[in-house]
């Protein structure tokens, strides 16, 4: 049976076009239904003065507030800088496992369209295989390795490694 991701516009956004992203997620996550939600307003609560960023386990709250169990998943994409205290940084944020993740634009953002698209699309991959429950993978190739920098990104494959898609095959998608 199929579920449902939602794709969710977070804020002011013109750098991805989420009817392209819902495309590129369809081909890669062909046990989900790919949906673009309507947009959600700017996450003012998720906003750190001091650090001129928005802390990402806070949207994490909003998004799920934004979805039910019976509505499927949710992907809030948003040009925003993101951080989880201790990092200076992060691309994305998933419940692992849950209903409910965030990626940003802010860093991935590059002249070559071609870059960007792919970077989206791994970080959207990426956080969606942790609300399934995957974990970090070993593996520099595979999409649930950890991105400290875009260079890391940059070297994976836009889909899970062999073990990653085997663990992916014995989740039951709801």
């Amino acid at each position: 049976m199929s579920e449902t991701l939602n794709l969710v516009r977070m804020g002011p956004f013109a750098d991805f076009d989420l009817d392209k992203l819902s495309l590129k997620l369809s081909a890669k996550l062909p046990d989900f239904t790919i949906q673009v939600s309507e947009p959600l307003d700017t996450p003012e609560m998720a906003f750190d003065s001091s650090r001129k960023q928005y802390h990402s386990t806070r949207i994490l709250a909003t998004l799920e507030e934004y979805t039910e169990p019976d509505t499927g998943r949710v992907l809030g994409v948003t040009s925003f800088d993101l951080y989880v205290p201790g990092m200076n940084y992060v691309f994305g944020e998933a419940r692992c496992p849950g209903r409910a993740a965030v990626i940003s634009t802010y860093r991935l953002k590059t002249k070559d369209t071609g870059f960007l698209e792919a970077r989206v699309v791994k970080e959207a991959v990426h956080e969606t295989g942790h609300m399934l429950g995957l974990r970090h993978c070993p593996r520099p190739s595979c999409v649930m390795y950890f991105s400290e920098r875009l260079a890391d990104t940059d070297r994976k494959m836009e889909g899970f490694c062999s073990e990653c898609e085997g663990k992916m095959k014995m989740i039951e998608v709801e």
